[in-house]
């Protein structure tokens, strides 16, 4: 199976590669993005369990970048965690969750916290992986379900069914070849009252017809 990959953008170089040695203990593939632009262009290529974006970016910012991902179908539940180390008060985190974000990590980050809110998302990334997988398989088991189903041509003296290739067979074969149906046989009284009248005028007598 294939490692969940983080994406993580920041303009500076030296910060992307703090994050990856934070992350460096958890099995996943950071991918870098040094900008905004590079960042959603990236979203095109690879699917992603989390991002953890940088705030401060020239030209396009961090809420301008998430603003951007949640008008996209592919990125618009994608988890983004900001990060930031100048926007630390209450404005601009909850200006941080109205642009898309699911938290906010000021600067200087705590080892623990970051990879503590990691864990929980690439655990909820495979939870939804295994959930699709789970309805994969059920689509396609209903989807070889045999179903009977519009009209079906049935003689209407011996009662054999005519099938769709023009060949008449009996009731058994016909629904056994379009279902999951077994038959086990029996006799209807009407049959057996025609057919052996000393049996049903036994049974009828003690009461069992």
């Amino acid at each position: 199976m294939n490692k969940p990959k983080i994406l993580i953008v920041d303009d500076k170089l030296a910060n992307l590669i703090a994050l990856e040695t934070l992350l460096q203990n958890i099995d996943v593939d950071c991918i870098r993005a040094l900008s905004g632009n590079e960042a959603l262009q990236l979203t095109l290529e690879h699917e992603f369990a989390l991002a953890l974006i940088d705030v401060q970016m020239p030209d396009m910012d961090g809420f301008e970048t998430v603003e951007l991902m949640r008008n996209v179908a592919i990125t618009k539940y994608l988890p983004v965690i900001f990060v930031s180390a100048i926007y630390s008060d209450d404005f601009y985190k909850i200006k941080g969750v109205e642009a898309g974000a699911v938290d906010f990590i000021t600067k200087p980050i705590v080892p623990k916290v970051l990879l503590g809110k990691v864990k929980i998302f690439l655990e909820l990334y495979s939870q939804k992986l295994q959930l699709e997988k789970t309805v994969s398989e059920l689509e396609k088991a209903l989807s070889e379900i045999k179903t009977l189903s519009g009209l079906i041509p049935i003689c209407s003296s011996c009662k054999k069914i005519r099938d769709d290739s023009g060949f008449w067979t009996n009731v058994e074969n016909y629904i056994a070849a379009r279902s999951d149906v077994d038959f086990s046989h029996a006799i209807c009284p009407d049959c057996m009252k025609k057919e052996y009248p000393k049996i049903y005028a036994k049974l009828k007598a003690e009461g069992k017809i």
